[in-house]
């Protein structure tokens, strides 16, 4: 019996078998529109923005588990660009 899935049952049973980019894909709605929301967000992460998620992993596994977890989404690729870069600290 083969029914069909909702998309939070893809979502669950992608999450299960460990398919974290199935599961991003999935969130996101299809692999060029993720590719473009994780080069954006993996860009504010490396300019020192604040991680959605616990997270010990490097920028790009921070950047996928987010938009698996449904921090980040497609509306990622709407939002007006900040261009600016982050200081991780304050000079004095």
């Amino acid at each position: 019996m083969n029914k069909q899935m909702t998309k939070q049952e893809e979502l669950e049973y992608a999450a299960t078998l460990g398919l974290s980019n199935e599961a991003c894909v999935a969130a996101i709605g299809n692999r060029y529109d993720l590719v473009l929301v994780a080069a954006r967000r993996a860009r504010e992460l490396g300019r020192g923005d604040a991680k959605r998620v616990d997270s010990k992993h490097g920028i790009t596994l921070t950047t996928l588990k987010e938009i698996e977890y449904g921090k980040v989404t497609r509306d990622y690729l709407y939002k007006e660009q900040d261009l600016e870069p982050r200081r991780r600290y304050r000079e004095k």
